[in-house]
């Protein structure tokens, strides 16, 4: 149903590009205003000039592990929207940690660019959110989060940390009014995707591969997990919480 998000004040951090980016269109094309967020201000602009075809969008650059930048980047958005009810955190990284060899700065970089934005994004709009009466918390988090993955240790379990931030945070927000919920993606295509298999000796050879790892045997689409975004964001979900919403093929039930 058209208009659905209609008066939702939508913050999205990792929204210039790929998933991010999608979860603020569908959004965006649901009614909700909607501000984005990510290191690079000209990706932010060129984003920002798409989505204000739909409606009220801005955005503000920052680091989503830096707490000053965090609270710059709640600020600039709910004095954008006039408060915020909704947060989508779709911010992290990844990379090959095996047990063997990883140094701990390395694990420690992974845990942090995934676990970090979640908290701070919330915790830094904890007052727009209880102001509201009632709102949405959405992390993208990864098949990888439900299941192991050789060589990912430092990866597996931060996305398996958001899992349990989000059970928690939703128990804490629950009686408030604000759901907290996570999506767990398969493989999805996007830019940086795409710029992962590059850097591989058969770049065309590796899509094939991570498309054809899943159940039904293709890659996701941004798209789709904008569409689940929406949907948590929307007043459908009113009655879920503390969930993880998992689109990733029929990969996690094999």
């Amino acid at each position: 149903m058209a208009g659905r998000l209609r008066g939702k004040r939508a913050l999205i951090y990792g929204g210039g590009t790929g998933i991010g980016f999608a979860c603020a269109e569908a959004m965006a094309r649901e009614g909700a205003a909607v501000f984005i967020s990510s290191r690079r201000e000209e990706v932010l602009r060129q984003a920002v000039a798409k989505l204000a075809t739909h409606g009220p969008a801005d955005h503000a650059a920052g680091d989503a592990t830096d707490a000053g930048d965090v609270e710059r980047v709640t600020e600039a958005a709910a004095d954008f929207m006039g408060g915020i009810d909704t947060i989508v955190v779709s911010a992290g990284t990844g990379g090959k940690t095996p047990i063997f060899t990883t140094p701990p700065e390395e694990f420690q970089r992974i845990i942090d660019q995934n676990l970090r934005p979640l908290f701070l994004a919330v915790r830094c709009a904890v007052p727009q959110l209880l102001q509201a009466g009632s709102g949405s918390v959405i992390a993208i988090a990864s098949m990888y989060a439900l299941v192991g993955q050789y060589e990912r240790v430092a990866y597996c379990g931060a996305k398996h940390g958001i899992i349990g931030m989000v059970r928690a945070m939703a128990l804490d927000f629950a009686d408030k009014g604000v759901r907290v919920n996570a999506i767990a993606p398969g493989f999805i295509e996007t830019e940086l995707s795409h710029a992962i298999a590059a850097q591989e000796p058969d770049p065309e050879a590796a899509l094939r591969t991570r498309r054809a790892m899943h159940a039904i045997p293709r890659a996701g689409q941004p798209e789709e997990i904008g569409e689940a975004a929406a949907y948590l964001a929307s007043d459908a979900a009113s009655f879920m919480t503390g969930q993880c919403l998992t689109l990733d093929g029929g990969y996690t039930v094999r």
